[in-house]
């Protein structure tokens, strides 16, 4: 800050030597407002040119770039000229800032002739840019499946505090580590071609998706790194993400007898449920038990789920012989990773029977989508209720969201309104015969 204070006082002491008068014109004068402004880091800046007295036709003042600061790299600009409408005395562009770690950049701008006018105090204003420390990056989560297709994802930081919603977009490069089994081009491919992230202006994280092409056994591990230049430093700790190579999925991955291991969502469920106020809704909310058992199997050409041996509250919502349809392999945000806006991979599926109402004393039986995700290279298998009217605990959450009259925001689903904060997530570990 002392370097910009210093610089403040040059342009100052410049200003008397560039032609700024007090001496009284005939004809109106065009002038900056200030002889000198500060691009900060974090937010624009309106830099405004002022008449001596309101224009009678619309006017336009052109200026010349000059400094050390590079527009495009550094700052971008509104415009290329000012525009003075009719009746009015002065016009405003704005500056926002870019890339600015570089030292002792600055911009200036300079009138050019306007035709009928004087120049006024300040032809020229300069603008030191604000340096900005260095990004640190960090991958947002470590561990991903690619499917069919998969969005990986980076957190930037300006020294611990999280950096989000940009001003402008910003690329961040990786390599891909030596520890990769999978070849690019092979077995999967950058969508784009371009080994990096795009933190997008105004967004949360940096993003970049990856294709499955090419399932081979051996070869299907890439292990993507981030890099450090200039102007990003990497963090010590998830500078690296694992993406397993599962290919699309189907029924037949799915086949095999599957224990309870944990309720994945659960901690995130009543945080939610707790701060809407429904805690009372929370005392039932539905528990696995380690003796349940799922087994998805095929019988008369029918892809079925084997419910009884479930011991749990879980009895409670599966039907036993329900049939198992799969639709698509979908792209969700999965709200309890508190990973709301990087989406995750899942094989969406209708189950033909489910008691909606979760409950051992009330039935409402109907089909219900399901999704399902794979695992730990395809040992863990976690199941998604997305779909259910819940009567014995969540009652409040429930009737608040599925109520006609809720407009929810732009992910929300009216036709499944407990899906996101109120998903139940279960996770079962692959039997071995």
């Amino acid at each position: 800050m002392q370097k910009l204070l210093n610089i403040v006082l040059v342009i100052t002491s410049l200003c008397s030597l560039i032609g700024c008068s007090d001496d009284e014109v005939n004809s109106p004068t065009v002038s900056f407002r200030r002889p000198y402004y500060i691009l900060s880091t974090t937010g624009d800046l309106s830099v405004e040119v002022r008449l001596s007295e309101p224009t009678s036709r619309d006017l336009v003042v052109n200026f010349t770039l000059g400094g050390t600061g590079e527009e495009g790299v550094d700052y971008t600009l509104s415009a290329s000229e000012f525009l003075i409408p009719a009746g009015q005395d002065s016009s405003i562009i704005t500056l926002s800032p870019m890339n600015t770690i570089n030292e002792g950049r600055e911009v200036s701008l300079y009138l050019q002739e306007v035709e009928g006018y004087d120049f006024g105090m300040y032809r020229q204003t300069m603008i030191p840019i604000e340096q900005q420390e260095p990004f640190t990056t960090s991958f947002f989560s470590s561990d991903y499946n690619l499917y069919e297709e998969s969005e990986i994802a980076i957190k930037l930081f300006i020294g611990t505090s999280e950096y989000t919603s940009p001003s402008y977009d910003i690329t961040v490069p990786f390599d891909i580590d030596p520890a990769s089994t999978a070849e690019l081009g092979v077995h999967y491919e950058i969508v784009g071609g371009e080994k990096q992230f795009l933190y997008k202006k105004d967004d949360l994280m940096g993003r970049v998706r990856l294709r499955f092409l090419k399932k081979e056994a051996g070869k299907d591990k890439i292990v993507l790194r981030l890099v450090e230049d200039d102007r990003f430093l990497i963090s010590t700790s998830n500078n690296k993400a694992n993406i397993n190579i599962d290919g699309p999925i189907d029924f037949e991955n799915l086949v095999g007898t599957w224990r309870f291991s944990g309720f994945s969502s659960e901690s995130h469920v009543r945080k939610m449920a707790t701060m809407f106020g429904d805690t009372e809704g929370l005392q039932k909310l539905p528990q696995g038990d380690m003796s349940d058992v799922l087994v998805f199997t095929t019988e008369s050409g029918k892809n079925i789920i084997r419910t009884n041996q479930l011991v749990s509250d879980l009895k409670n919502y599966f039907i036993d012989e329900a049939e198992v349809s799969v639709l698509d392999i979908v792209e969700n945000q999965l709200y309890e990773l508190d990973e709301w806006s990087l989406h995750r991979s899942v094989l969406q599926t209708e189950l033909s029977k489910v008691n909606l109402n979760f409950s051992d004393k009330n039935m409402k039986e109907s089909e219900a989508e399901v999704d399902f995700r794979l695992l730990n290279e395809g040992n863990t298998l976690e199941i998604r209720i997305v779909q259910y009217e819940p009567v014995d605990f969540l009652q409040e959450v429930y009737s608040y969201y599925s109520d006609p009259n809720y407009s929810g925001d732009v992910n929300f689903d009216k036709n499944l309104p407990m899906k996101g904060n109120y998903t139940l997530s279960f996770q079962f570990s692959r039997e071995r015969n």
